[in-house]
């Protein structure tokens, strides 16, 4: 089973992003560092937002980039990001401060990132991940 944990690895925070897309680049970049999926995988996302519009913004301040499957996906992964300036997709959207991008390898394998996700929704969590300086911050908040 998938283990959910937060490293230097998959954690970047206050990243300076010229917009959505760069944001995203950013954020798929680290999966894409740790293998997790191949580049078009991050390019997949972006096509996808400009086809079908923010879908990936499900909750103020929290957008969550990811493909499917077959777009690129080697392994299940996650990252997870902060933003120095929010980013907005489009007019109708709010400004995104964090973002968790995620690779899934299958239609259930992704299932405990989601379940952190909504976690971190339902708890109030996402205004406090934006203003967080440091990793240590962000395990303490989880635990």
């Amino acid at each position: 089973m998938f283990q959910i944990e937060f490293n230097e690895k998959n954690v970047r925070l206050n990243v300076k992003a010229q917009g959505w897309e760069d944001a995203i680049r950013q954020g798929g970049q680290i999966l894409v560092d740790n293998g997790k999926v191949h580049p078009q995988y991050v390019d997949e996302i972006i096509s996808s937002i400009k086809e079908f519009g923010p879908y990936i913004v499900i909750a103020d301040g929290l957008a969550i980039p990811h493909a499917r499957p077959e777009k690129g996906a080697i392994d299940i992964g996650f990252s997870l990001i902060t933003l120095e300036e929010p980013v907005k997709f489009d007019e109708e959207t709010g400004p995104v401060k964090v973002m968790i991008c995620f690779s899934a390898v299958d239609g259930n394998s992704h299932l405990e990132i989601l379940k952190m996700i909504v976690s971190f929704v339902e708890n109030g969590k996402i205004e406090e991940i934006a203003k967080l300086q440091n990793i240590g911050e962000l395990l303490e908040l989880i635990k």
